[in-house]
């Protein structure tokens, strides 16, 4: 195996026509014993391979594995335990440096095929470091399923980065998630192929997040990505770019899983939308609960302008023949309507409707003033590139797979009057 060498530590060493990690890669047995450990390895935790895998130079020409140190005497390159999938999987773990300091890092773990229980381990990206005096990372701050912060780990961090977001000035923007109808799977699969899916979307987002967020598992089928330094717009084309992955990622083969898998997501951002964790936490919220109830698979951004929660029917002036769409959302400020054909921006028109509550029709006068952006409609495509996946990647081409593309929602910028009951009030 070309991307593993095992040396005594005295020797340069060399690539033999392998590969081995940039950020590092280290075998393992079904106890946890390190079997090999490659140059990235000691470049990132100053180990030498001869200390971490107890051989020397000889055991490695002879092609095998020959233990001769005791195990025992040998440094403890990882805290814990790693569970060894069937296949791969991501995780979260904490690498031991030689200096006693201690490396939290994102890492893929790969079953290796032959003889014995073995997997290779590959650090995909650092996430944090600390001193040789701090304390050890709780378990409980690892969901064990997806290698993600779990729920509290995850909150307490939201709690740091928005009361630091506050000193700086800078914004902080929080993305929610949940996987559309997950129990359908559950019940049909099993939970095992549920649980695959689960682990799945938590690469998808580890991938999306990359250097600029951290994502976590709140409950179930909740996930979240939590983005210092970003705002709406960023937190939106992540968002997007997630949404569009994981409905055109092939999670089973078709005979066992035809249709699609999909994600509602919601986003929220401090201090635009909320001075604190907890209302930030609830409005990303309310910007998925809106997805969910908008027909799910879709990213929703909160909205501080109130909005009615049921659609009605919105027509041009004069004749109620000529259906415009039907209402998302209303305020005093403007009316989202989505459309059943695409409409200029600037053109003036006049609507009108019936509001709930009120009797007769409420008339708008008004110019369209802008389109949702994109990324908030079903049809947005960009993708997220995942290490590993792309090949699972298909363009779902059949008639059945096809979203029909026939909405536009639009804001107006309007003028409202009831003749016969005053000012309009939302």
């Amino acid at each position: 195996m070309g991307a593993i060498h095992r040396n005594d530590g005295n020797h340069p060493r060399r690539s033999t026509g392998g590969r081995w990690s940039r950020n590092g890669s280290f075998i393992i047995d079904g106890k946890g014993m390190v079997l090999g450990f490659d140059e990235g390895m000691e470049a990132l935790t100053g180990w030498n391979a001869a200390s971490v895998v107890g051989h020397g130079h000889r055991s490695r020409a002879a092609g095998r594995i020959k233990e001769n140190r005791r195990a025992e005497a040998r440094p403890q390159l990882f805290a814990g335990t790693v569970e060894i999938p069937e296949d791969h999987a991501a995780t979260l773990m904490r690498i031991h440096c030689r200096d006693g300091s201690s490396l939290d890092v994102e890492a893929n773990v790969r079953r290796l095929a032959g003889q014995g229980l073995r997997a290779q381990i590959t650090v995909q990206r650092v996430v944090a470091r600390s001193g040789p005096n701090e304390g050890e990372m709780p378990v409980g701050e690892i969901d064990p399923l997806t290698g993600l912060l779990h729920a509290d780990a995850f909150s307490v961090l939201l709690e740091k980065e928005v009361e630091h977001a506050g000193i700086t000035a800078n914004p902080v923007a929080l993305i929610l998630a949940d996987i559309d109808h997950l129990r359908n799977i559950n019940d049909k699969l099993g939970y095992e192929e549920g649980n695959t899916v689960l682990r799945k979307v938590a690469e998808i987002l580890r991938a999306a997040a990359g250097d600029a967020g951290i994502p976590g598992r709140l409950e179930n089928d909740d996930f979240a990505i939590l983005l210092p330094g970003s705002g709406r717009g960023d937190s939106r084309q992540m968002a997007a770019a997630v949404r569009s992955t994981v409905e055109r990622y092939r999670f089973f083969p078709r005979n066992l899983w035809p249709g699609k898998i999909t994600l509602s997501l919601g986003s929220a951002s401090f201090p635009a939308d909320a001075l604190n964790p907890q209302a930030l936490l609830g409005r990303a919220r309310e910007a998925l609960d809106e997805a969910r109830a908008l027909g799910r698979n879709r990213v929703w951004c909160y909205l501080r302008r109130p909005r009615v929660p049921v659609q009605v029917p919105v027509y041009f002036e004069g004749t109620e023949s000529l259906l415009v769409g039907y209402t998302r959302d209303l305020s005093p400020s403007g009316v989202f309507v989505q459309t059943s054909a695409p409409i200029d921006i600037g053109m003036r028109c006049a609507l009108n409707f019936p509001l709930p509550g009120h009797q007769g029709n409420v008339h708008v006068i008004g110019k369209v003033v802008r389109a949702v952006p994109p990324e908030l409609s079903p049809e947005y495509t960009a993708m997220i590139p995942i290490p590993g996946m792309g090949l699972e990647f298909e363009q779902f081409g059949g008639p059945e797979d096809q979203l029909a593309i026939d909405t536009f929602l639009h804001e107006w910028e309007a003028t409202t009057q009831r003749p016969e009951s005053g000012p309009l009030s939302f």
